[in-house]
C-alpha cells in the first residue's frame, strides 16, 4: 500500500481541472449535508470534504505527503496507519468525542473492507460517534482506479452492520439507480449508518 499512496497520488487528487473541481463541489456538498457535529473524516485525502465539515472536525490520512498537503492548507489532519493500529483509532484520548464519522472513497482501497468497517464501527462507538457515512464508487468508478482492491456494495455494508448500529438509508448519487453505477463512473453509493440508544 505504501508505494501507491505517495506524493504522486496527492498531486493526482489535488490537481484536478477547474471543471472537475466545480463538479466535485456538488458531491462534497451532498456528503456534508448528511453529517452533523464534529466529524472524523477517515481517509480524508487532500481534505476536500474536510473543508465542508463542522467546526471540531478532524481528518485522518495514511499518505504522509497528503497529510503535509492538508496541513499546508490549514486543515486539521493527522497521520494514521490503520494496519499498525488494527483499526482501533487508539491515537485518540478517551475524552475525545465525535458526533459523526465519514469514510468516503476509502474502503475500496483496502484488502479486507468488511473487517475494517466492522472494527471502525466499534472504535467509533468508543469515541461517541452516532452517525457514520460510507461512500464508495459504483462498478464503473471502481474499475477506473488501479488502486481499488475490493468492490464494496450495499449488501456488503448491510451484512456488517449490527446492533447498536443500523443502516438508516442507502442511496446512489447523483442518480439513485444501481445500474447507472455500472456505466457512469461518478455514481456513488452512500450508506448512512446510525447508532441507537
Amino acid at each position: 500500500m505504501a508505494t501507491e499512496f505517495d506524493d504522486r497520488y496527492t498531486r493526482y487528487q489535488s490537481e484536478r481541472s477547474a471543471l472537475r473541481k466545480w463538479v466535485r463541489q456538488i458531491y462534497l456538498r451532498r456528503a456534508a449535508q448528511q453529517l452533523s457535529g464534529p466529524t472524523l473524516d477517515f481517509g480524508c485525502g487532500v481534505g476536500e470534504l474536510l473543508g465542508w465539515l463542522p467546526q471540531g472536525s478532524l481528518g485522518l490520512e495514511y499518505n504522509r505527503a497528503t497529510v503535509e498537503h492538508c496541513r499546508a492548507k490549514g486543515l486539521p489532519v493527522e497521520f494514521y496507519d490503520g494496519c499498525a493500529d488494527e483499526w482501533s483509532l487508539s491515537l485518540f484520548d478517551p475524552a475525545v468525542r465525535f458526533e459523526s464519522m465519514v469514510i468516503s472513497h476509502v474502503l475500496e482501497h483496502l484488502d479486507a473492507p468488511a473487517d475494517i468497517l466492522r472494527k471502525l464501527l466499534v472504535a467509533g462507538e468508543r469515541l461517541g460517534v452516532r452517525n457514520v457515512l460510507v461512500i464508495v464508487p459504483g462498478r464503473a468508478g471502481f474499475r477506473i482506479d488501479p488502486t481499488h482492491r475490493v468492490y464494496v456494495d450495499e449488501s456488503m455494508v448491510r451484512d456488517i452492520v449490527h446492533a447498536p448500529w443500523r443502516v438508516e438509508r442507502a442511496f446512489r448519487f447523483p442518480f439513485d439507480w444501481d445500474r447507472v453505477g455500472d456505466v457512469f463512473v461518478y455514481n456513488e453509493l452512500h450508506v448512512r449508518i446510525t447508532r441507537g440508544g
